[in-house]
């Protein structure tokens, strides 16, 4: 038998554990809970932190729409100053409401008295900025804006240079009397041929060009250029790139066939009395003895009734 003090130890020793063992656990739970107090502190502080940032954050919304709200209300004013304003102008001069552009183009306003186009429209557009002689049309200088002098410069130097194309064309045309096929004909037909001379249209394409440049600038003076290629050619052969060549057949009841084959391309008139309105007056002289009868290739006189 195990005596009393044996049975006294062992009792002793395993309450000493089991006070070790709750020491032990009461340890850990006091650490953890440290650890859970330490982490609510610093939750609480970003809180009050984020709290803090909220309220600013609130405070500037608010003040940035008080701002608008005056913007806002100061814009309304300003409008209805300046709509009011436009209006009295409006009353004084009709025309100023019409100043300022659409904000899209482009735009039809049947109360407008203007039509807003883009500049690259111009060359689009069929109208022929020069006259027969080489003068700029007073509308296509008004629509570029060009000045009194502007106009009035170009007016002296583009119809020089055209009519020294023509002299050119005159000195360097060959004309050449042919018969015309087929039995017993007796039409009469006259053949007028323009040689090339590219070196000398060269240099009047590159004084027209510099002409328009020094008066109108780079931009305007391209934007003419193209508006008036047809006229251009038409008038200038390409400048003298290509042959050009009109026959005129006149036949036996005095009516004419023209014939014109030039860069531009080729045309007929056929069985008309006239043939001077379908030739250029410079190159007219080549073909004048066809006339018969008293008739010149004139029109012919009217009536008296």
């Amino acid at each position: 038998m195990k005596t009393p003090a044996a049975m006294l130890a062992r009792k002793t020793t395993l309450i000493l554990l089991v006070l070790l063992v709750a020491l032990a656990l009461w340890v850990v739970q006091q650490r953890s809970l440290a650890r859970t107090r330490l982490a609510v502190a610093e939750a609480e502080t970003r809180r009050v932190m984020l709290q803090e940032r909220v309220t600013e954050a609130t405070a500037a919304r608010e003040s940035v729409r008080r701002e608008l709200r005056a913007q806002q209300s100061n814009c309304t004013e300003v409008l209805a100053a300046l709509a009011k304003a436009e209006e009295e102008l409006a009353r004084v001069d009709p025309e100023v409401r019409w100043v300022a552009p659409p904000t899209e183009l482009p735009e039809w306003n049947a109360d407008s008295p203007y039509v807003w186009l883009r500049k690259e429209m111009l060359p689009k557009l069929s109208v022929s900025a020069f006259t027969d002689n080489g003068e700029l049309r007073g509308k296509v200088a008004t629509v570029l804006t060009l000045t009194d002098s502007q106009r009035l410069a170009l007016n002296a130097s583009l119809p020089r240079l055209l009519s020294e194309y023509r002299a050119l064309e005159v000195a360097h045309a060959e004309r050449l009397d042919e018969s015309v096929a087929g039995p017993g004909n007796k039409d009469c037909k006259v053949t007028v041929r323009i040689k090339p001379m590219p070196e000398e249209g060269g240099r009047l394409k590159q004084q027209f060009e510099a002409a328009l440049r020094s008066q109108l600038g780079e931009q305007r003076a391209s934007l003419l250029m193209q508006l008036s290629e047809v006229w251009l050619n038409n008038q200038f052969n390409r400048f003298g790139t290509k042959p050009r060549t009109i026959s005129v057949i006149r036949h036996p009841n005095n009516t004419y066939d023209i014939s014109d084959q030039s860069s531009s391309g080729s045309s007929f008139v056929g069985s008309t009395v006239n043939f001077d309105e379908y030739i250029p007056a410079h190159l007219l002289p080549f073909f004048t003895d066809l006339a018969s009868d008293g008739h010149s290739g004139a029109p012919p006189e009217p009536r008296q009734n």
